[in-house]
């Protein structure tokens, strides 16, 4: 089926046989366990992307690239894991964010487990490791112990290369930045990356003002040295200033753990040199961050907004 998100026109379009992107985003389906307030694709149907569509891509796109699977929340397409093996197969990497809702359930985790081939999962925690309050102003929901059920098993099937990740909302949520520090201590024979990202002025979450990255940046400074913060990227996307892509930042502080700011869907990061973004059932790929901002604006008529604090 397909999936029916509204084109919007960005400055930029390319065929998947020129693509310049060495990161690209892929919606997956559409469908989703959870309702999130901040969500910028809050349309929820069956719709999912087709198999042999998606190796087309594969197969087309010039060079290897790092693929982010989103959604939706994609580990909800009933061929979830053929994606992941499809991409593998012609040496694309695979990323995907999740909810982590079926990270609690033994079967898909036992799937999961008996992959063969290499790939990052994500794990979306806003509200960190203690404050249900934030889950439900961000996630509309009261899921702690699910997210918490959800890392440990994640740990106890060795699922590794886990990324941790958290939206930050100004005046809301910046307490969860340390709470994903200690989890990443703490689960540390899985955890090896986090991604925080600012609130987007997107869809529901139009009046907030995000941070920046050098924002973000600034709120690093308690938990790390001098030396700990200075840049250092191993392994992903990194956009320096003189290549126009000023919206990122990322450091290890240790070996093992690697962390990364992101600007998300601002007019900076727009024109980010790096992201792409797969139109539905298409052959064509946008900027990510424009796309996103365009797409979750026109959503956004149909949802209407959230304002911050709201329960």
């Amino acid at each position: 089926m397909a999936i029916t998100l509204p084109y919007i026109p960005c400055y930029a379009e390319y065929d998947v046989d020129n693509n310049p992107y060495q990161n690209i985003y892929i919606d997956l389906t559409m469908r989703c366990n959870m309702d999130c307030n901040y969500c910028y694709n809050p349309k929820r149907s069956k719709d999912d992307m087709d198999v042999d569509h998606f190796e087309e891509v594969c197969k087309r796109l010039p060079v290897p690239v790092k693929m982010n699977f989103l959604g939706g929340e994609p580990a909800m397409h009933p061929r979830f894991f053929d994606f992941i093996r499809t991409a593998r197969k012609y040496d694309h990497q695979v990323f995907f964010a999740s909810n982590g809702y079926r990270y609690t359930n033994k079967k898909f985790m036992e799937k999961l487990q008996a992959l063969d081939v290499t790939f990052s999962p994500g794990l979306s925690l806003d509200g960190g490791s203690s404050s249900e309050e934030f889950y439900e102003i961000l996630n509309n929901k009261r899921c702690l112990s699910k997210k918490m059920k959800a890392l440990d098993n994640l740990h106890k099937y060795g699922i590794g290369r886990v990324c941790l990740s958290a939206i930050i909302t100004r005046g809301v949520n910046e307490v969860v930045i340390g709470e994903l520090l200690e989890l990443a201590d703490r689960y540390s024979d899985v955890v090896r990356y986090i991604h925080f990202r600012s609130a987007a002025m997107v869809g529901r979450w139009a009046n907030t003002q995000p941070y920046t990255a050098a924002e973000l940046t600034e709120l690093m400074r308690p938990y790390f040295t001098a030396e700990q913060l200075q840049p250092k990227c191993v392994a992903e996307i990194f956009c320096t200033p003189e290549e126009g892509g000023d919206c990122c930042y990322r450091f290890r502080p240790n070996p093992r753990l690697q962390i990364s700011l992101i600007e998300f869907a601002t007019e900076k990061s727009a024109h980010c040199p790096k992201r792409g973004k797969l139109l539905p059932d298409s052959f064509r790929i946008q900027p990510f961050f424009q796309n996103m901002m365009d797409v979750g604006d026109a959503l956004s008529v149909d949802f209407g907004e959230v304002v911050v604090g709201a329960h």
